[in-house]
């Protein structure tokens, strides 16, 4: 676990360099300046929905555990924040079940398991947004210019991204028929790992076999990501960016795959680097993309951080007592 620790934090001093090399702080200082705070605060409204919002579509994936109403759910939704914000490696997810297991005396496997599925329907939702974002990138005439070159590859995103729904859907409403379609042209052997990992992988997915709940979460997980472009989108309002909602779905997209790069916590220096290339995309100089970066990122970490703590204060929670090394499949009694 050391070894993830400083191999996160020197990605992190590597990309952070990268973001900064170069960089006229007086010119960003002025910068700045020039800014429209006024505007942060939406900016600010809408990250604060799309977390109540993901709460509410938490709620949905607990419900075959249990019915929890959303207010503990939001509860430690933030403190899962906070933690990720606080501690390397992710721990945010362990102290995120481990709130809810406490509060709600349910097992921290089970509720580990939504957090997956929760995980899960991000990368989807983000595949389904990257190929949406390629239909908004500029257009470029240079020959040397990458943009086609990604445009080309959206388009295949695009296709492979409803394919995967597609799929998806057949596999959870109709999953017999829908592998014994897929067994006429596999080997045995591939199909036998197949069957087995999709039936595993659909176990916690049973929340999807209600129709009410799969157009629920499938909506909430539409209008989370919708919010989360609304945040970037004002944040251009904010700079004095003359950019549309398209470049934000754009940006936001770049920087959610920047942040799966392994970092210190709080996403330090991946984060600042894969804005700052976004925003060049749209011919936005260092200086003022590099303080969007930090501006922006500031704004998405450091007041959900302290409401996380909070919360976490408020369920009177102690840090000695999170094992994250406790192997997940291993049960205390709650």
């Amino acid at each position: 676990m050391k070894l993830k620790v400083v191999f996160g934090i020197v990605v992190s001093l590597v990309f952070t360099y990268f973001a900064f090399r170069d960089t006229n702080f007086g010119e960003v200082w002025q910068a700045l300046k020039s800014v429209d705070y006024i505007w942060l605060l939406p900016a600010l409204l809408s990250m604060g929905l799309s977390h109540f919002l993901r709460a509410v579509r938490w709620h949905y994936l607990c419900e075959p555990i249990k019915y929890i109403k959303t207010g503990p759910l939001f509860s430690a939704t933030m403190i899962g924040y906070a933690a990720n914000n606080i501690f390397p490696l992710r721990l945010g997810e362990f102290f995120r079940a481990y709130a809810l297991a406490q509060s709600q005396v349910i097992s921290k496997t089970s509720v580990f398991a939504t957090i997956i599925v929760d995980r899960l329907l991000d990368i989807l939702s983000l595949v389904v947004l990257m190929a949406v974002s390629v239909y908004f990138l500029p257009e470029n005439s240079s020959e040397d210019s990458i943009i086609p070159m990604i445009k080309q590859g959206g388009y295949f995103v695009s296709a492979g991204a409803v394919a995967l729904i597609v799929v998806m859907i057949l596999m959870m409403q109709k999953t017999d028929a829908t592998l014994s379609f897929f067994s006429k042209f596999l080997p045995h052997k591939l199909f036998g790992l197949l069957n087995k990992t999709v039936r595993s992988f659909l176990q916690g997915f049973m929340v999807f076999k209600k129709a009410e709940h799969y157009i629920a979460i499938s909506t909430l997980s539409i209008l989370i990501w919708l919010l989360y472009s609304g945040t970037v989108f004002f944040s251009f309002v904010a700079f004095r960016f003359e950019l549309g909602y398209g470049a934000a779905i754009v940006l936001l997209v770049i920087i959610s795959l920047g942040l799966m790069i392994p970092s210190s916590p709080g996403f330090i220096g991946t984060y600042h680097l894969f804005c700052k290339a976004g925003l060049a995309i749209y011919a936005i100089g260092d200086v003022e993309a590099v303080s969007f970066a930090v501006i922006s990122h500031a704004m998405n970490t450091v007041p959900f951080t302290f409401v996380g703590l909070y919360y976490f204060w408020r369920e009177n929670l102690s840090f000695s007592t999170i094992n994250v090394k406790e192997p997940v499949g291993e049960e205390n009694n709650n």
